[in-house]
């Protein structure tokens, strides 16, 4: 048995525009909008590739804060712990 304190993973996340990079950084956890239901990605998660329907992504930092934006549609793509959120249009960004 070890006894070094097990390490907290964390997703990289990047969030792009036909613009250009609109945010990017750790994450604890990611909520997207789906066109079948909102997504919930944390670390670990099994790879995926899907449409974004129009609605909020919400990024949750592992300091506990968020930050999100509301998009039109896109994609999202998942490799192992990389989340890269492809926006058609961002609409309203926040933090909090």
């Amino acid at each position: 048995m070890s006894s070094q304190p097990a390490t907290t993973r964390a997703l990289t996340v990047t969030v792009v525009t036909p613009e250009g990079e609109l945010w990017s950084g750790d994450a604890a956890a990611v909520t997207v909008p789906g066109t079948g239901g909102s997504i919930g990605i944390r670390p670990g998660r099994l790879p995926l590739a899907t449409e974004l329907a129009s609605g909020q992504v919400m990024v949750r930092t592992p300091s506990g804060d968020s930050v999100s934006c509301t998009v039109t549609g896109g994609f999202v793509v998942v490799d192992e712990d990389d989340v890269t959120v492809i926006a058609d249009k961002v609409e309203k960004v926040g933090a909090r």
